[in-house]
């Protein structure tokens, strides 16, 4: 039988888990307090909460979600940065913690949406562009043919405008 304060931390996971666009398992294991504590700010900064978790409450609270598949990046103690707006920005908020403070920090993997991601694909996913940027250039791409649609039919035109103003100088009297 659980106990008041585990079920509420099931809620509490839970609750995140449900609201997060993307959940990263970190290992913490060797890290001292004052390394957690700088990467907790550093995440808060960027607005990804940090959370330490047990593995068996976690667990359960994906189970109740429909999220089993959790369980193959929940490996040793276990710490979750949950995200809740662009899923890029938490795997580039860890990794470039990770590259200006060097330390050795672990990502077992994460869940977004429905779909584990391995540590790997945690890394490529930091390597992205921002979402803004990817839109633009999605837009840039798609205007291109547009735009070269409009400049060869106005180049068409033009030199119909100017063949009429050629014939119309040809026809004029002279003086």
């Amino acid at each position: 039988m659980p106990t008041p304060q585990k079920e509420k931390q099931v809620e509490e996971i839970k609750e995140r888990l449900g609201r997060s666009t993307i959940a990263v398992a970190i290992g913490y294991q060797g890290l001292t307090g004052s390394v957690v504590t700088g990467l907790r700010r550093h995440l808060r900064e960027q607005g990804v909460e940090y959370k330490v978790v047990k593995n068996t409450l976690a667990l359960r609270a994906a189970r109740e979600l429909g999220r089993e598949k959790i369980v193959s990046v929940l490996k040793g103690p276990t710490a979750m940065a949950f995200g809740y707006g662009d899923e890029v920005a938490v795997a580039r908020a860890i990794s470039s913690y990770v590259s200006s403070t060097r330390i050795p920090l672990v990502i077992h993997g994460a869940m977004m949406g429905s779909t584990v991601l391995t540590a790997e694909q945690v890394g490529s996913l930091a390597l992205l562009p921002p979402r803004d940027e990817l839109v633009a250039r999605l837009i840039g791409q798609m205007q291109a043919p547009m735009a070269g649609l409009v400049n060869a039919l106005n180049g068409i035109l033009k030199g119909f405008v100017v063949v009429l103003q050629r014939r119309v100088e040809q026809l004029e009297p002279k003086s």
